[in-house]
């Protein structure tokens, strides 16, 4: 999960705040098309060109002002954000984030273009899991419990019922390898991922970043608005799509297992109408159902089997307007 809040630093300058929330990654043609329309930049030199003759002024720089992100890689407000782009498709791919971080860690690199490497590299990060995994053991000991068991030392301990007087952390004090707490990597294999195997446009042709045919992910939701019956409705997977049909930014919330609840951050603040009751409390604005896809940290279709129940529940659950205008009539 990458969101990165960008602005537009000329009007900044200026002493106005204008940008919005993106979630990464996107098609390269959907984040120039943000930044030509939220971020209010000229991207290309006709635009520039346009924009001087027009209003003697053109803004080309953006900043980044804040991020929220699971990836093990800090952003600053300098941040290239292609490369952050870049970096968020190629989490995409990864199986084993956990020997990406660790590999990450053991090159001791926050370049990007390296970390993306390493990325596209998953498969020969010499990163192993422990045969053992308590929290109650350091990790020396349960690297020496699996390097006992390896080399068959393991085995000649049970043969001669001595396992509780082998000393396994000392045994685990290995410098040919570095230390998780989920796994291992070998440091004598590390040469075998290149942290510059792939250029920046190898990079992009690897993700397909360039590919101007490639069609956004579409979400299956269930939808419901203020007063109306759940419709289910296909959308696309972005942060501006989801923030347009709750009328604002969006909040997150937890609705049943493996379901998400989505509806306007600010929707009591702002004196969205009542929409559906949810446990004590109440759901101001419009909102929708979607998938959790907690693997990856975003959001996945509705599945089928799912969609009956979701609307009868939203339906049991929908605020009646009428009764509470009524009672608000009654008030004195």
């Amino acid at each position: 999960m990458l969101n990165v809040w960008i602005g537009n630093l000329g009007k900044y300058n200026e002493g106005e705040l204008v940008g919005e929330w993106l979630e990464l990654p996107v098609s390269k043609k959907e984040l120039d098309t943000f930044l030509r329309e939220k971020v209010g930049l000229q991207l290309t030199q006709k635009e520039v060109d346009e924009a001087l003759a027009k209003d003697g002024v053109c803004y080309e720089e953006y900043m980044i002002n804040d991020y929220e992100t699971d990836l093990p890689i800090k952003v600053s407000e300098y941040s290239n954000l292609n490369m952050l782009n870049l970096l968020a498709m190629a989490s995409e791919k990864v199986d084993n984030m956990e020997a990406i971080e660790a590999y990450i860690d053991a090159q001791n690199t926050d370049d990007i273009e390296e970390i993306i490497n390493i990325m596209l590299q998953e498969n020969d990060i010499p990163f192993y899991s422990y045969d053992e995994d308590s929290e109650f053991l350091s990790n020396e000991e349960k690297y020496g419990m699996t390097k006992a068991n390896l080399n068959g030392v393991q085995q000649v301990l049970d043969e001669h019922n001595i396992t509780d007087y082998f000393d396994y952390e000392k045994y685990g004090n290995d410098f040919d390898v570095t230390l998780y707490d989920s796994g291992y990597i070998d440091t004598t294999a590390m040469s075998e991922v290149d942290l510059h195997r792939y250029s920046l446009e190898e990079i992009k042709d690897e993700l397909d970043y360039n590919n101007e045919e490639i069609e956004d992910k579409k979400l299956k939701i269930v939808y419901k608005e203020v007063g109306k019956d759940p419709v289910v409705m296909e959308i696309d997977n972005t942060l501006e799509a989801k923030q347009k049909l709750v009328d604002g930014l969006i909040e997150v919330v937890p609705y049943k297992e493996n379901l998400l609840l989505i509806c306007n951050e600010e929707g009591k603040i702002t004196n969205l109408k009542p929409n559906i009751q949810f446990d004590y409390d109440y759901i101001a604005g419009n909102c929708f159902i979607v998938g959790d896809d907690f693997e990856n940290a975003g959001f996945k279709s509705i599945e089928e089997n799912q969609i009956e129940d979701i609307k009868k529940d939203l339906e049991n659950r929908t605020i009646i307007l009428e009764e509470i205008e009524e009672t608000d009539d009654m008030e004195f």
